[in-house]
């Protein structure tokens, strides 16, 4: 009775305890609060004795870059106005809910002005080694910088969509873009129809450059090959907040997600 008597107030606050913990656990999964979000800090340099022109943007990129057979997946990434000198520092956040641990990630940092690169990393950089990273580009040779398709007036093959490799279309036939300038007009092939509709490039995007594209009018052909991707084609469009631009290769992007990527035809 003694040894009952000495316990009970024990086992008594341990059951409270318990209970407190149970409903704290509750209310935090009821009240919606926010996922945990982690921060990679570090800082972007170039080795040259040379000051950037005005105008000039940094963005580091946190990628996935598992797939061999595609391009890189961005995860994340930070668009920098760098003022002086550098190194430029920089912090990403990020979802620590979206890493697995079978993949592969990296950082990719790059200095651009008005869509031309200047500057570009070559070296893998682990995004998890440790705060604060350090990121050396290098600079682009100049005959490299002149051979860069502008964004307008340049014809865009589709390479993949969603992430997979792109079908060809009707006829083995590839789904293209190409934007006019003096008509601001995309028009293109779709899959199975040619297609056509308005787009803009004002306005801001945390994720790129900001891109706009209107509703798309389009023929009315029936084709036994190509209406499935026509159809998840047109629909990534009219998903499109933004775009990136690297050499000859075209992002579309939905905030940081890459919904198709192009060739320069």
């Amino acid at each position: 009775m003694n040894l009952l008597m000495r316990t009970a107030p024990r086992l008594l606050f341990l059951l409270v305890a318990l209970g407190l913990a149970a409903c704290s656990e509750r209310n935090s999964e009821m009240s919606g609060e926010p996922a945990a979000v982690a921060r990679i800090e570090g800082s972007v340099m170039y080795l040259e004795r040379i000051m950037l022109p005005p105008g000039v943007e940094v963005e580091v990129q946190l990628q996935d870059i598992s797939r061999a057979d595609a391009g890189a997946t961005l995860l994340s990434s930070v668009l920098l106005t760098p003022t002086g000198g550098p190194p430029y520092k920089f912090a990403i956040e990020y979802d620590p809910s979206t890493i697995d641990p079978r993949m592969r990630y990296a950082l990719r940092a790059t200095i651009s002005r008005d869509e031309q690169l200047l500057f570009t990393s070559t070296d893998y950089i682990d995004p998890f080694q440790g705060n604060p990273v350090e990121i050396v580009v290098r600079r682009v040779p100049e005959a490299v910088r002149r051979e860069v398709p502008a964004l307008e007036g340049t014809v865009w093959v589709l390479q993949t969509l969603a992430g997979e490799p792109a079908p060809a279309g009707a006829g083995g036939k590839s789904v293209d873009i190409r934007f006019a300038a003096d008509e601001k007009r995309a028009a293109g092939f779709s899959g199975c129809n040619r297609y056509t509709g308005s787009y803009d490039l004002e306005g801001v995007s945390e994720h790129g450059n900001p891109l706009k594209l209107g509703a798309m009018a389009g023929t009315m052909m029936a084709c036994p090959d190509g209406a499935e991707l026509e159809r998840d084609y047109l629909q990534a469009l009219g998903r499109v907040t933004g775009f990136r631009q690297e050499g000859d290769t075209l992002s579309l992007l939905a905030g940081p997600e890459v919904l198709a990527t192009f060739k320069a035809s």
